[in-house]
């Protein structure tokens, strides 16, 4: 069994893409890199910000790291979410059938569940069930960012549902 630190040190970042010699495959794009074994690394740097600003869903920035319409992966659909200081609370959260995990990595908020808040800092976590209605709002000085997690292949599998906009 290989440990993280043997697994680390075969792998070096250069210029936006790693290497670890012969056995890598490396996209189109170079963004994301595969060995032999399937593991595959990214940077959030590399990834297409996404959004959404409008007052029904808020304000909202992200980042996929992993997601099969974008990566030689499959399981589970990965990235980075931040919510802006200042950024208006939306009306009500959103909902979609696969549960979701949450992973706080830096500032301060509340996640809001079927209707109850609950602060939230780095490093905090938050598991959330699917097809309830939930969303983060940031509270404090500086982004709220999070780390968020689907069980699902690709984030094209999640469909996004407003209540009160259906």
């Amino acid at each position: 069994m290989k440990h993280a630190s043997n697994i680390a040190s075969n792998w070096t970042f250069g210029t936006g893409v790693l290497s670890s010699g012969d056995q890598s495959e490396f996209s189109e794009s170079g963004l994301e890199m595969k060995d032999a074994t399937g593991v595959v690394f990214r940077r959030a740097s590399d990834c297409e910000t996404e959004s959404w600003r409008d007052p029904v869903s808020g304000h909202v920035d992200w980042w996929t790291l992993f997601s099969a319409d974008r990566t030689p992966t499959t399981g589970l659909t990965v990235g980075i979410a931040e919510v802006p200081v200042d950024a208006p609370r939306p009306p009500r959260g959103h909902t979609h059938e696969q549960a979701e995990v949450y992973v706080f990595l830096s500032g301060s908020g509340e996640v809001v569940i079927a209707g109850e808040s609950t602060p939230v800092s780095t490093g905090d976590a938050v598991f959330i069930p699917g097809n309830v209605e939930h969303m983060s709002v940031n509270t404090g000085n500086e982004p709220l960012r999070l780390l968020y997690f689907f069980a699902a292949d690709s984030f094209t599998d999640i469909e996004y549902k407003f209540p009160g906009q259906e």
